[in-house]
């Protein structure tokens, strides 16, 4: 018994990805991550089945036609991410443990700052930008709805993606994967709670997902405060820093602008989803040609997570060695 707590503990730890054979550092980190990210594509799965259970067809469009938007707002987060992966990675490997400690405390800071402007800046344009999309009358009050309990509570999701890559980069994809696991639980049962039992519609499902992120997030914070010294966080780290926040931009700010493209190209390929649909099936109530979107794309998000995995794995082993001089 004691070997096997051992085991999990070592497991929970940043590790060392300069030393070893680099195939299986590279194995190691992909499995919990692969894993993670199918918990993580969970969610919106989820969402659909149960809006689509017990709410019915123009919902299940509605949360379809919401999920590219709720991506976009992410692509902002997923920058960030990236560049703190790769810069944590560095510092991890070069040993430089001040240098990984502020690039840790301006990455949540600045996580904090980018939150407060989105929810500002993007919350007063959500239903001109879904009129924009062509999103039909019938299910632009529930899209509205599911969007603005997502961009009031992003922080969740945003926090979720920043305190992931950190421990991505310290080469720990195990504790992400065990927290997720923890509020993908969460998210299903407060999903049928919300919808089956308080009749809350497509915010409650919404609701159910920022809740879980949120826990997420918590604890993924609770577990970097808990880590050894040279990683530990603190809240006395939370600083801005501008060489090391600029560092963070210029390595992140290539793999947002691919998130903004890939989300934005989605959200064109949604708009002409709805308008073939009405082409097909004018003023009808029911969407076919928008559920059958929807449905595509929840199983095409299990289909782009393995690859994903594997080049998450391998930017924390190359930024770690590269970071050693190895």
């Amino acid at each position: 018994m004691s070997k096997f707590v051992q085991a999990i503990k070592k497991l929970n730890t940043p590790t060392d990805m300069t030393v070893g054979a680099p195939w299986k550092s590279i194995v190691l980190f992909t499995i919990p991550m692969l894993i993670g990210n199918i918990a993580q594509q969970l969610y919106s799965t989820v969402d659909s089945i149960v809006v689509g259970q017990y709410i019915g067809d123009s919902a299940l469009a509605a949360v379809g036609s919401a999920g590219p938007i709720v991506n976009m707002l992410l692509v902002l987060f997923i920058g960030i991410s990236a560049g703190a992966t790769i810069m944590v990675s560095q510092y991890f490997g070069a040993k430089n443990r001040e240098a990984l400690s502020y690039t840790v405390g301006n990455a949540i800071t600045a996580t904090a700052i980018a939150c407060i402007a989105l929810i500002l800046v993007c919350t007063p344009l959500i239903r001109p930008v879904l009129k924009a999309l062509n999103t039909p009358d019938s299910i632009l009050g529930w899209c509205a709805d599911y969007l603005t309990i997502s961009l009031i509570g992003i922080a969740g999701m945003g926090y979720y993606n920043i305190l992931s890559g950190i421990l991505r980069g310290l080469g720990d994809s195990f504790s992400a994967l065990v927290y997720l696991l923890i509020a993908t639980v969460i998210n299903i049962g407060l999903d049928v709670f919300f919808v089956a039992v308080c009749q809350m519609g497509v915010g409650g499902v919404a609701l159910a997902t920022v809740i879980a992120n949120a826990v997420s997030s918590v604890v993924l914070i609770y577990c970097l405060s808990r880590g050894e010294d040279e990683c530990k966080f603190s809240f006395s780290k939370l600083r801005i820093d501008v060489g090391s926040l600029l560092d963070v931009i210029r390595i992140g700010f290539p793999a947002g602008i691919q998130g903004a493209l890939f989300s934005l190209s989605n959200m064109m390929i949604q708009s002409s989803v709805l308008r073939v649909n009405d082409i097909l099936a004018p003023g009808s109530v029911y969407r076919p040609v928008v559920d059958g979107n929807a449905a595509v794309s929840n199983l095409n998000g299990f289909i782009y997570t393995a690859t994903n995995s594997v080049c998450q794995a391998s930017i924390a082993f190359t930024s770690q060695n590269v970071g050693a001089d190895r």
